[in-house]
C-alpha cells in the first residue's frame, strides 16, 4: 500500500493543478463509484468535471475527448488507445495493464497487490482521492464498488474498510449480506444469493415459517440469525456451491450515503448502470436523494429481469470438457448472469455468456476463486480465444469479456476450451 500511496500522491497532485477535468469510467457499480469519488474531490476542491459513464473504451470515444482526462475502472489494458491522447491523461484502473502506459497510471497490479481479489477500481480511486483534500468520508463508496465487483474485504481492501470504520464512516456488524427488509421479500427477491426459492415467494413463506422467523432482515439477532443463516448456508452447499461466505459474514453498513446498506446500494448502483441510467446512479454518489425511489424501482425491475435471463440460460446450457457456455441474443445482464451460475449453480467450470448483440458477439465469462487458485486465467484464455478469430478480450483472471464476429462462437469456445483445459491441467500440477 505503501508503493500504491506513493502513485496516488503524484496523480493527485496533478489533479489538483487542472482547471477542468473530463471524467470517463465504466457504468457497472465499481466503475459508478469511481466516478463518484473522484467528482465528489473535484466538486469539494472546486474543478469543474464533466463525467460520463460507458460500458467499454473505444476509438470513437477516444475521438471524442478533450484532456486532461481521468479514465476510471478501464485503460490499462489499452495502451493503444490511450496513447492516442494528447495532454494530461489519469488512468485508475484495476485490470490487469497490458503493455505499458506513458500516462500517469495508478493500478494495484503494479505494486504488487492482486487487482481481481484485493483492490478494485474504486478503491484505487480512493487511494487518490485521500491524497486531494478530507475525503475519507468517501470510503463507503470504495466499498460499495468492491462489492460490486465480488472482492473479498481482505488485503488493500481490508486496509480501506478498517480506516473508515475507525473514522466512523461505516458500522461493522455480523449478518447477511443481503438488501433490508421483511425476511420474506428480500429472500423471494434475491438474486445474490441465488437461491432455489428466489422468484417463487410461497416456496420462500414455507421456508421461512418452518425455521420460525419473522420481521426484518437487519434487525434479526442471536438464535434467529443464527438459524437463518445455517439454513441459508446449507442450502447454498446443497446447490453444489461454495460461495456460503459471500452470504454470511461482515455486514457493512455506510453512514453517510444515501443508502446504509452497503450491498443493496451496491445493486441499486449496477441495475442503474445496467439499464443506462447512469448519470442517477451517479446522483445517488454524489449523495443527492432525489430520484431515490426511482433508483430503487429500477433495481427491482432490473433483478427481474435478470432471474429471467438466469432461467433462460439454464434452459440453453451447453458444456465442453472444461467449460460451460451459452449463446443468447440481447442480453441484459450477460456478466452478472455467467457469475450468478459460476458462484451458486455450476461452481466446478468457468461459465461463458456469449450475447449476440447487432453486428457482434459480447462475451462476459466468470470463474470462482477456487478455478483461479487450481490455476484459471480468464484474461488470458478471453484475450487468446478472441484474437484467434479477429476479436478482442481480456480483464481479470477471474472474470472476463470479449467481442467477436457474429459466425466465429464455435472457434472461440474450441480455443477457450483448450486454453482453460490447460491451465487447470498445469495448475492441479503445480
Amino acid at each position: 500500500m505503501k508503493r500504491l500511496e506513493k502513485l496516488a500522491k503524484s496523480a493527485a497532485s496533478s489533479l489538483l493543478q487542472c482547471e477542468n477535468v473530463r471524467v470517463i469510467s465504466h457504468n457497472d457499480a465499481d466503475g459508478i463509484t469511481s466516478a463518484g469519488l473522484i467528482c465528489n474531490a473535484l466538486k469539494r476542491a472546486e474543478i469543474p468535471f464533466h463525467a460520463t459513464l460507458v460500458s467499454r473504451l473505444d476509438q470513437s470515444l477516444v475521438d471524442s475527448i478533450e484532456p486532461p482526462v481521468v479514465f476510471c475502472d478501464m485503460g490499462s489494458g489499452k495502451p493503444h488507445l490511450v496513447s492516442q491522447i494528447k495532454g494530461e491523461v489519469f488512468v485508475f484502473d484495476h485490470h490487469t495493464p497490458v503493455g505499458a502506459l506513458e500516462c500517469l497510471h495508478v493500478n494495484p497490479h503494479l505494486v504488487g497487490v492482486d487487482g481481481a481479489f484485493e483492490l478494485s477500481a474504486s478503491g484505487t480511486v480512493y487511494t487518490v482521492v485521500r491524497e486531494m483534500g478530507e475525503n475519507v468520508d468517501l470510503a463507503g463508496l470504495a466499498l460499495a464498488g468492491a462489492l460490486g465487483d465480488r472482492q473479498m474485504m481482505i488485503g488493500a481492501n481490508r486496509t480501506i474498510l478498517e480506516e473508515a470504520a475507525n473514522a466512523g464512516m461505516v458500522e461493522i456488524r455480523p449478518g447477511l449480506k443481503m438488501d433490508d427488509g421483511p425476511v420474506d421479500s428480500v429472500l423471494a427477491s434475491a438474486l445474490d444469493p441465488l437461491l432455489d426459492m428466489t422468484g417463487d415467494p410461497e416456496k420462500t413463506r414455507a421456508f421461512i415459517d418452518e425455521l420460525g422467523i419473522s420481521g426484518d432482515l437487519p434487525k434479526l439477532k442471536g438464535k434467529d440469525l443464527s438459524r437463518l443463516s445455517t439454513a441459508l448456508v446449507l442450502k447454498i452447499l446443497m446447490q453444489g456451491s461454495f460461495a456460503a461466505d459471500s452470504v454470511v459474514g461482515e455486514m457493512i453498513r455506510l453512514k453517510k450515503e444515501v443508502v446504509e446498506n452497503a450491498f443493496e446500494f451496491m445493486w441499486i448502483l449496477d441495475s442503474c448502470g445496467k439499464m443506462e441510467e447512469t448519470g442517477l446512479a451517479l446522483t445517488l454518489c454524489m449523495r443527492d436523494t432525489a430520484f431515490l425511489a426511482e433508483c430503487r424501482k429500477i433495481n427491482q425491475d432490473y433483478k427481474a429481469r435478470t432471474l429471467s435471463e438466469v432461467r433462460l440460460a439454464q434452459e440453453k446450457l451447453q458444456e465442453t470438457e472444461n467449460i460451460r457456455y451459452v449463446l443468447l441474443d440481447d442480453m441484459d445482464a450477460a456478466g452478472v448472469v455467467s457469475g450468478l451460475c459460476v458462484r451458486y449453480l455450476y461452481a466446478d467450470k468457468p461459465m461463458i455468456v456469449l450475447n449476440r448483440v447487432e453486428d457482434m458477439i459480447k462475451i462476459s465469462a466468470r470463474g470462482n476463486r477456487l478455478l483461479v487458485f487450481n490455476g484459471l486465467d480468464l484474461s488470458v484464455a478471453l484475450k487468446e480465444g478472441a484474437e484467434k478469430v479477429g476479436g478482442h478480450g481480456g480483464g481479470h483472471s477471474v472474470a472476463s469479456g470479449a467481442s467477436i464476429p457474429i459466425g466465429a462462437e464455435d472457434e472461440f469456445i474450441n480455443h477457450v476450451d483448450a486454453v482453460v483445459g490447460q491451465q487447470l491441467s498445469e495448475g492441479h500440477k503445480g
